[in-house]
């Protein structure tokens, strides 16, 4: 079986600025896609594979954090 690759990224929510991680591996059919394999507390994946705040219930945002003063409810 062929080692498949890991990955790591980012959440957060751009409402109260919590911060979090993803973690994604390569789906075991060889090709290009990946599977969510799960979220840090404070999160939930959604039905339609996005990432949630379970407080906010926003979808977050990835690849990049955030802090308090650049959330919307700050603006």
């Amino acid at each position: 079986m062929a080692k498949r690759e890991r990955f790591v990224m980012p959440v957060t929510c751009p409402e109260c600025a919590l911060n979090g991680a993803a973690n994604w591996e390569e789906s075991e059919r060889g090709d290009l896609e990946t599977i969510m394999k799960g979220v840090s507390d404070g999160f939930r994946i959604g039905p339609d594979g996005e990432i949630y705040c379970v407080d906010c219930g926003v979808k977050a945002i990835t690849g990049k954090t955030l802090s308090r003063s650049e959330t919307k409810s700050n603006e």
